[in-house]
């Protein structure tokens, strides 16, 4: 039996590592050199759930409406996390299984909880300090002790990431790679059992890898260990090609099984410099944030964060908290020492994504702006002004990128890149909690003993805007196209011969299909069109029933 079609992720993936690497990778050269490809080009900024969730759903975050593991609620400044439930429009799987068509998802971010489909999901990691799956991760359910049995189950990254002591790497290293083993193990059983019409499997070794390895893997990166400053230097100089290379075994081996075969990344990846940035110390340091008296130091909420992506078995303790109190301390540890009645803009500031809020008066509880305009325009040049060691820190400002979703950030940040040791390349700044350094500090330089980093220390791999996409066989003309992360869903339904959806923002590379786009019942009939007023019950009713809502 084979799969009609096979995407494959491969998390943080780029054509960077791949090309140089060439000739041990022969299995992802033939996809791009026999197909089409591209560098495919992520959300803004390029983080895992929003991009995952665009390839799965052809649109744009502000569509589907997934940013971030959280959102803030609509008038008030608390986070509530997200998950497979708070996406908007349909997926893939969701679509093909409501035509009729068998369809497996294996690991793929934003699926959890996983939804009924006509086939299989097990979901991917569903929280940050997620480290395996469980039984709740797969629908059916029923699915789930056989699989448990024969490989030990699903496991996203078997190791806490943030307290990296001796020898971590080198474990690290050893469990990436049997992780990988197990995966491919997995879906081989499930794709030879049974004639998909979508077979999709994210694998996040490369995502995982980048983060930890690249400072080791990049002679010129800022953070490139000297002489005896790291003792398992030379040794972990190859681990990032040991994981390319045992992936790319994966998808040589699973594409066999697919006359239709696409590998797709939800990003790029590329060194971090050896600066940390401190962005809501330096809106304080323009007067665009207050902390409250005495709470300007490290929170609470801050050395939780420290104990559930550093302790070995945390995550099952933090599954069993409720939502509500997780949110707050979600809220707690980032927004806690903020005097909202005197702030008119702050940053969530995780490493990944360098966004802003703004504090608009009629929106916001305690809101002061009012030209929000005349705002952006202030803010904006003053961001672009900040500068380090000479050098510019913020390269761009994105203005309201998620089109006016209720609960996103209002700016997002493109940070500049700087250069490594030889003067050249491109490396960009870490962004850490401001909570932890005194007022006044806007900026440091990262010790020796930092240089590795960690969850939530600043890691030295770092998301780029770029990512990869290779789709060949059957009616996929060959070449290289521009493209983003919401193109993938309509170019490989237009592949299977199936209708794209009016919805989808994204295009078909290589042309429209032949079939014109088709109406999803109780959804708008154009591109990012919301359910119509009159179709507003009836698609809530539609959704909770398939699991949604």
């Amino acid at each position: 039996m084979s799969a009609r079609a096979l995407l494959i992720g491969l998390d943080g993936a780029t054509w960077e590592v791949i090309e140089a690497l060439g000739a041990r990778l022969p299995n992802l050269v033939r996809l791009r050199e026999e197909g089409l490809w591209s560098r495919l080009d992520s959300t803004t900024p390029p983080m895992t759930l929003p991009a995952w969730s665009s390839v799965l759903t052809g649109c744009r975050p502000g569509t589907h409406g997934i940013y971030d593991f959280t959102e803030r609620a609509p008038g008030t400044y608390a986070l509530s996390f997200l998950d497979a439930r708070s996406r908007r429009v349909p997926t893939l799987h969701r679509l093909l299984s409501d035509a009729g068509h068998r369809v497996a998802s294996i690991a793929v971010p934003t699926t959890f909880p996983p939804e009924p489909v006509d086939g299989l999901v097990i979901a991917g990691f569903d929280s940050p300090v997620a480290t395996r799956a469980e039984a709740r991760h797969c629908a059916p359910a029923s699915a789930w002790p056989a699989l448990q049995r024969r490989f030990g189950g699903l496991r996203f990254a078997d190791f806490p990431e943030r307290g990296l002591g001796p020898g971590w790497h080198a474990r690290a290293r050893d469990s990436l790679l049997r992780e990988i083993a197990r995966k491919e193990a997995l879906c081989l059983h499930l794709i030879e059992r049974e004639d998909w019409e979508l077979f999709m499997v994210v694998f996040g070794e490369s995502d995982t890898a980048s983060h930890h390895f690249w400072m080791f893997y990049d002679p010129n990166s800022p953070r490139h260990p000297a002489g005896a400053a790291f003792a398992d230097a030379g040794r972990l100089a190859g681990a990032l090609a040991d994981i390319y290379v045992r992936l790319d075994a994966a998808v040589g081996r699973l594409s066999r099984h697919a006359p239709l075969v696409g590998v797709v990344s939800d990003h790029g990846f590329g060194g971090a410099n050896d600066t940390a940035i401190y962005l809501n110390r330096f809106l304080e340091h323009l007067g665009w944030l207050r902390y409250r008296p005495g709470r300007s130091g490290d929170t609470l909420g801050d050395h939780l964060h420290a104990v559930a992506l550093s302790v070995p078995g945390m995550e099952r303790l933090v599954r069993r908290v409720p939502s509500g109190m997780l949110s707050r301390a979600e809220t707690r540890a980032r927004y806690g020492p903020i005097e909202f009645g005197s702030t008119r803009a702050w940053s969530d500031e995780m490493n990944y994504a360098a966004t802003v809020h703004l504090n608009i008066r009629g929106r916001d509880p305690e809101g002061s702006i009012e030209n929000v305009p005349l705002a952006i325009a202030d803010l904006s040049r003053e961001l672009l002004g900040w500068e380090v060691r000479g050098r510019r820190v913020v390269q761009e400002v994105h203005v309201d990128p998620y089109e006016g979703a209720s609960g996103a950030p209002d700016l997002v940040l493109t940070l500049a890149l700087t250069p490594g040791i030889d003067g050249t390349g491109a490396y960009s700044y870490t962004l850490l909690p401001s909570t932890r350094v005194a007022e006044g500090t806007t900026w440091r330089a990262l010790g020796e003993s930092e240089q590795p980093g960690g969850k939530g220390l600043g890691m030295n791999g770092a998301h780029r805007q770029h990512g990869i996409l290779a789709l060949s066989g059957p009616g996929v003309a060959p070449g290289e196209v521009s493209a983003s992360v919401w193109d993938v869903a309509p170019t490989l339904l237009a592949a299977l011969g199936r209708g794209v959806p009016a919805h989808m923002e994204g295009q078909v590379l290589g042309g429209e299909p032949l079939a014109s786009r088709v109406e999803v019942p109780g959804l708008g009939s154009g591109p990012g069109a919301g359910p119509r007023s009159g179709d507003a019950a009836r698609l809530r009713r539609r959704l909770a029933r398939i699991g949604y809502l």
